[in-house]
C-alpha cells in the first residue's frame, strides 16, 4: 500500500505541478520574484560517429547497344569520421525571459579514415581500382611517373587537441506558459559562431606525394573552417499535464571571413606539381573571390514530445524523457567534405537532406543540479563529393580546346581526375550516431 500511495503521489505531483517549458525552449530568466539573478553552468561530452560509403564513377567501353559507353559506380571506399569534444556552456539571465549564452568546445579528436570496401560482393583494392592505378594529372595529361595514385588507401586525417569555435547567442521567451498557461512558450533565438578555431589548410605542407601532414595520431592538425555562422531559430512548446510537445525551425547563414580557405591558397605550394590544372595559377588571380569557397545554406526543423513521469515542483525535482524527429537540408557548396583530407582540397559538394531521431533523458535532482543524456541516429541522402564545372557556367558549347594555361574561363578548381564526368566521387549509405552526456549547475 505504501508503494502504491507513493506512486499515486508522484503522479499527482506530475499532473498538478505548474506548467513549464520543454528543455528545448527553456530560457534562463533573471529578475523573477525571489530570483533576482539566474545563471546555468553546463559541461557536456559530445561524441559523433559518421559511417559512409564513397564510390567513384567509372566508364564502360562503347558498344553497339550503348554508343559512347555508360557511366556506373566503380570503386568503393568505406569512410569513418569520429569526433569527441568537451563543451562548457554558460547561460545568463539578462532580464525576465531573456538569456545570453556562450559555449567554447575543446575538440579532443576529429578523425577521418578511409579503407577499401567491397563492390558487387568482391573486394576492391590496389591494382584493381582506379584510385591507385590513376595515370593522369589534374590537367588530364599523363603523369610523368606511372601510375600516379590519387591518394593513399587506407589512409587517415587526424585533427583535434585544440579549442574550437566560440558560439554566443541570445534567446527570448516571447510567451511563457509557466506564467500564462493560456499561451504556448514561444522562444526566438539567434546564435553567432565565430571562427576562433585554428585554420585547417588541406592543401598546404603536404608531402611530395601529396599525402596529408596529419596522417598520424601523434601529430593531429587543426580543423577550423574560418567562417561566420548565424543561426536564427524559433521554438514553440506547450505543456499539457505530463506531456510537452514542441516544434523548432531554424536557418543557418554562413559568411566567409578574411581567412577562409581557398584552393588558390595552395596553388604555388612546392608539392603542387600536377595537383592543379594548367590555368589555375593565372585564373586564381583573375577569378578572385569566385574561385574561393562557396558556403552552404542550412535549414531544418524538428518536432518532438517531452514526457514528464515525475515532478516535484516544491523540491525542484523532475524526470523528463524526450523523443524527437528532425530533418535538415544542406545546400550545394564548395567547401570541406569527406574527401578534403585525402585530396588536399575543398570540393564541390552536392546538396543533401539529413533525417534523424533523438531520445533524451533529463534528471533534475534539485533546483540546482540537472543531468542530461541524449542519443540520436540520422541518415543523409546520397550526394556528389566532387563535380566542379570546367567553365564558370558549365562546359564550353564548342567543346574543349585552346592551349592549356591560356584560357581565362577555365575554373581553377577543376581537376580532371575527379571532376570530369565518369571520374566523380559520390557518398551514400551515410549514418550518423551521436551521444551527449552533461551536467548543469543552476544558480
Amino acid at each position: 500500500m505504501r508503494r502504491l500511495h507513493g506512486a499515486l503521489t508522484a503522479l499527482t505531483l506530475a499532473v498538478a505541478a505548474p506548467a513549464g517549458a520543454a528543455e528545448i525552449s527553456r530560457v534562463v530568466s533573471s529578475g523573477e520574484p525571489g530570483s533576482p539573478f539566474s545563471m546555468d553552468i553546463d559541461v557536456r561530452w559530445d561524441r559523433s560517429v559518421e559511417n559512409a560509403t564513397i564510390t567513384r564513377e567509372k566508364g564502360s567501353a562503347s558498344t553497339a547497344s550503348i554508343p559512347g559507353g555508360a557511366v556506373f559506380q566503380g570503386d568503393r571506399l568505406e569512410y569513418t569520421r569520429t569526433r569527441n569534444a568537451i563543451v562548457p556552456r554558460i547561460a545568463i539571465g539578462l532580464s525576465q525571459d531573456l538569456e545570453a549564452h556562450f559555449e567554447l568546445p575543446y575538440v579532443l579528436g576529429d578523425d577521418r579514415e578511409w579503407q577499401y570496401g567491397t563492390l558487387y560482393g568482391k573486394p576492391t583494392g590496389p591494382g584493381t581500382d582506379s584510385i591507385s592505378t590513376n595515370t593522369i594529372d589534374a590537367q588530364g595529361q599523363p603523369c610523368t611517373t606511372q601510375p600516379c595514385p590519387l591518394f593513399p588507401v587506407p589512409s587517415a586525417g587526424y585533427h583535434g587537441g585544440k579549442v574550437g569555435d566560440l558560439k554566443a547567442g541570445l534567446a527570448w521567451a516571447v510567451f511563457n506558459d509557466r506564467k500564462d498557461d493560456t499561451k504556448p512558450t514561444w522562444v526566438l533565438g539567434m546564435d553567432l559562431t565565430a571562427p576562433t578555431a585554428a585554420k585547417w589548410e588541406p592543401g598546404t605542407n603536404r608531402t611530395a606525394d601529396w599525402q596529408s601532414p596529419f596522417n598520424t595520431k601523434t601529430a593531429p592538425g587543426p580543423f577550423g573552417e574560418k567562417i561566420w555562422k548565424w543561426d536564427v531559430y524559433s521554438v514553440l512548446s506547450k505543456r499539457y499535464k505530463y506531456v510537452d510537445p514542441y516544434l523548432k525551425a531554424h536557418v543557418q547563414f554562413a559568411f566567409k571571413s578574411a581567412s577562409t580557405y581557398s584552393n588558390c591558397d595552395a596553388v604555388n605550394e612546392p608539392a603542387t606539381e600536377h595537383q592543379f590544372n594548367a590555368d589555375a595559377a593565372a585564373n586564381c588571380q583573375s577569378w578572385g573571390d569566385a574561385a574561393g569557397a562557396q558556403l552552404p545554406l542550412v535549414g531544418g526543423f524538428m518536432f518532438g514530445t517531452e514526457i514528464v513521469p515525475y515532478e516535484d515542483a516544491r523540491e525542484g525535482q523532475k524526470v523528463t524523457i524526450d523523443f524527437r524527429l528532425y530533418g535538415e537540408r544542406t545546400g550545394k557548396a564548395r567547401f570541406y567534405n569527406e574527401l578534403s583530407d585525402a585530396t588536399g582540397k575543398i570540393l564541390q559538394t552536392g546538396e543533401y537532406l539529413e533525417i534523424g531521431g533523438l531520445a533524451g533523458l533529463y534528471l533534475r535532482a534539485s533546483k540546482y543540479v540537472q543531468l542530461k543524456a541524449q542519443a540520436s541516429f540520422a541518415t543523409r541522402t546520397a550526394h556528389d563529393l566532387t563535380g566542379e564545372t570546367y567553365y564558370k557556367n558549365g562546359w564550353p558549347a564548342s567543346g574543349l580546346g585552346g592551349t592549356p594555361g591560356s584560357d581565362p574561363n577555365v575554373n581553377p578548381n577543376f581537376d580532371w581526375r575527379w571532376d570530369a564526368p565518369g571520374r566523380r566521387f559520390r557518398i551514400s549509405e551515410v549514418s550518423v550516431f551521436d551521444l551527449s552526456f552533461g551536467a548543469v549547475l543552476m544558480f
